[in-house]
């Protein structure tokens, strides 16, 4: 006669693979939280140059004046790209929610600019200073400079 094995597991081996996911949940998330904070500033970052290099593409693409908007009187609460300086549903381009856990400061303190049908920015340029409303150990602020002609440049560290 055949003997018939059991199949699955014990609750020994299910609680030592449970003891054993529970330390390294333990010493994981701890780590996250900075690794999530950067990727979060990197995010806004690629948001903030994707929006610039769009604003000037579509200018060019319209022969025409392109706008990029703070919402209110500060870029962390967003933007709006639009054909028309005053934003009206109808020329809205993209618009950009409120960027949670950032901060956004425009070194001339403007709260919009502009492309026209050539390409090229009204003014002679603007940079950005990213930074997390709760920084980190270690964590730098991130730049994003626009160029007149709509050239963006991100580096590590304030604008200066």
């Amino acid at each position: 006669m055949r003997r018939a094995y059991a199949r699955g597991f014990t609750a020994v081996e299910l609680m030592v693979t449970v003891s054993v996911l529970l330390v390294l949940t333990v010493l994981a998330v701890p780590q996250m939280a900075p690794f999530l904070q950067r990727q979060r500033l990197k995010n806004a970052t690629m948001d903030l140059a994707s929006t610039v290099v769009l604003a000037r593409s579509e200018a060019i693409k319209r022969n025409g004046t392109v706008y990029v908007v703070a919402n209110g009187t500060d870029w962390s609460k967003g933007w709006t790209v639009s054909t028309a300086s005053a934003v009206t549903p109808a020329s809205t381009i993209r618009a950009q929610g409120t960027l949670d856990g950032m901060r956004i400061n425009e070194g001339g303190g403007n709260t919009s600019f502009n492309f026209g049908g050539d390409g090229r920015m009204s003014g002679t340029g603007m940079s950005f200073t990213l930074n997390p409303t709760v920084t980190s150990q270690g964590q730098q602020p991130l730049c994003v400079a626009v160029g007149a002609t709509g050239r963006v440049q991100t580096t590590k560290g304030a604008c200066s």
